[in-house]
């Protein structure tokens, strides 16, 4: 795609940023483009197809270039925002092919899903939806199974504007969808005229968001809709199922997400607002800070049974918001230890946008007991997305080390970073002779897999 870009001197496809500068979209990571993937874009041009969001070791359904006896990790897969899956070659990272969610079930015909496949801790289950844009917006929410490679539809959803999401909530039991008051105007089709996505969303702040709950075992599919106060949010963390204590066989969810006040962090990370010596950047720093940076919430839905579907239309319950972190003490690109998934959790980890500089500045671990926050910040260091590599021997929930890459402003060039994710002491690094981009989420694989 760089190359295409160098040799024609523009950039015509669709963006999730500006238009015009590749440099400008959110965390440099949402780059993803919404051209008709034909059968010659599939078979041919691999690197001009930009799929560089989330990174995962293994989707089943998916057919792979794996040889017998081949190591049992030799192949990643990438996704975007968009329905598209690009494999590349674990070794070299060279593409290897490309499709869309179609190539896991017919109906998958939508363009859009979340970048943030969702994967059961103990059947290796992927879930995701697909966003079909129409005069009636249709969401289909469906499983990949582990054991059998085949996609099952769990639910259909329509009578619901067409709203931009990045992730979503797995549980034991059951899919949760926040339906944020981010949608896409004129359902979808002002993305052709802005030809990016942040300008073609309209965002509400008057308009409650809708959580929908989607059942994963019993072919219910929607079980039950919840709304609550309007916010906008990239990440959600983690999520569990609880009996509630009030109604006897019924259940409570419990989750935690990274949430925004409004759509301004969606222009925080554009080139002009990033440069120290812009004075637009002066609109996202000082006192100016607080419009684009993050706030912890976790929530409850509670009195779920599950029984039975609900139409889009049923009359939403309240969801319970249990507390709101200061934006001092939150995170973006939220992680936690990996072995506490679908369980109750109480640490979660990620980037700080402290306002000490025009870019993220350091790295905080948020206790969800306490509300109180650890710190690592250090001058003109601006930290990636932090990887959480459990201990196996670990005992504890921080068991483990973090891994960041962080790009050292003074010297030029970026280091791989390791802190104890008890003490966020600093374990090591290792020093690298160049600038690493800030590109995609991360993703560790244990040796044993590779």
């Amino acid at each position: 795609m760089i190359e295409r870009v160098r040799k024609n001197g523009t950039f015509e496809d669709i963006c999730f940023g500006q238009k015009q500068d590749p440099c400008q979209s959110v965390f440099r990571k949402a780059m993803s483009t919404f051209q008709a993937l034909t059968k010659s874009r599939q078979d041919s041009g691999l690197e001009d197809v930009n799929v560089g969001v989330t990174l995962h070791d293994h989707v089943p359904g998916m057919p792979t270039v794996r040889k017998p006896g081949s190591p049992t990790t030799d192949s990643l897969w990438l996704k975007s925002d968009t329905s598209w899956l690009q494999e590349i070659d674990a070794s070299t990272l060279e593409p290897v092919g490309v499709c869309t969610q179609q190539k896991l079930h017919p109906e998958l015909k939508g363009t859009l899903a979340a970048a943030h496949m969702r994967q059961d801790p103990v059947t290796g289950d992927y879930f995701n939806y697909n966003l079909e844009f129409g005069r009636q917006a249709t969401y289909r929410f469906f499983k990949v199974s582990a054991s059998t490679g085949k996609t099952e539809i769990l639910a259909t959803v329509k009578g619901i504007r067409a709203a931009y999401l990045h992730s979503f909530i797995i549980t034991e039991k059951y899919l949760v969808f926040c339906i944020y008051s981010a949608y896409y105007a004129k359902g979808g089709v002002q993305i052709l005229w802005t030809k990016n996505v942040v300008d073609a969303i309209d965002y509400d702040p008057n308009e409650k968001n809708k959580w929908l709950v989607i059942d994963r075992h019993h072919g219910k599919g929607l079980i039950a809709i919840f709304e609550s106060d309007p916010f906008f949010a990239f990440h959600c963390v983690n999520a569990w199922d609880e009996p509630s204590p009030t109604e006897e066989g019924k259940t409570d969810i419990t989750l935690d997400i990274s949430t925004y006040e409004n759509l301004d962090i969606l222009k925080r990370f554009w080139y002009e607002n990033m440069k120290s010596t812009s004075p637009s950047a002066l609109d996202y720093t000082g006192q100016h800070a607080g419009r684009a940076r993050p706030s912890l919430h976790r929530y409850r839905l509670t009195g779920i049974t599950g029984t039975s579907t609900v139409p889009v239309t049923a009359k939403p319950r309240t969801a319970e918001r249990l507390f709101a972190a200061a934006k001092a003490d939150s995170v973006e690109l939220p992680t936690f230890n990996p072995a506490r998934a679908c369980k109750p959790s109480r640490y979660i980890y990620g980037v700080s946008d402290g306002a000490n500089s025009v870019f993220l500045d350091g790295l905080i671990k948020f206790d969800t007991e306490t509300l109180t926050a650890k710190r690592r910040v250090r001058h003109a260091q601006s930290p990636g997305e932090p990887i959480f590599v459990p201990d196996p021997e670990g005992r504890e929930e921080d068991d483990g080390v973090l891994l960041s890459v962080v790009l050292d402003g003074k010297e030029g060039r970026s280091y791989l970073l390791c802190l104890d994710a008890k003490s966020f002491e600093e374990v090591g690094r290792v020093g690298m002779e160049c600038v690493v981009g800030f590109g995609f989420h991360g993703h560790h694989v244990a040796q044993k897999r590779m």
